[in-house]
């Protein structure tokens, strides 16, 4: 009967030291979430800021091609035959 007794109290100890260092696990994992959190937050405004960048220089680039298109159609003869008088 004290054997029994004694290794339910050996268990008890035993899960309350687990459940103790598992605590602690769970805690450092969560700070380490919320540090890459961060980290991945802080990169995703850094991805915003490229993609609006490129954006801004294709909308540049279109605008350019553009410009240098209707430059070339307003060099271009009509196309039409006039008529010899």
């Amino acid at each position: 009967m004290w054997e029994k007794l004694f290794d339910l109290m050996a268990k008890v100890f035993t899960l309350t030291a687990n459940v103790d260092r598992h605590e602690k696990e769970i805690e450092r994992l969560r700070r380490e979430n919320k540090e890459l959190l961060e980290v991945v937050n802080q990169q995703s405004a850094k991805i915003d800021v490229l993609v609006y960048a490129v954006q801004s220089e294709s909308d540049k680039t279109k605008m350019w091609v553009e410009k240098e298109m209707l430059k070339f159609e307003r060099r271009l003869p009509s196309g039409k035959v006039e008529n010899e008088k």
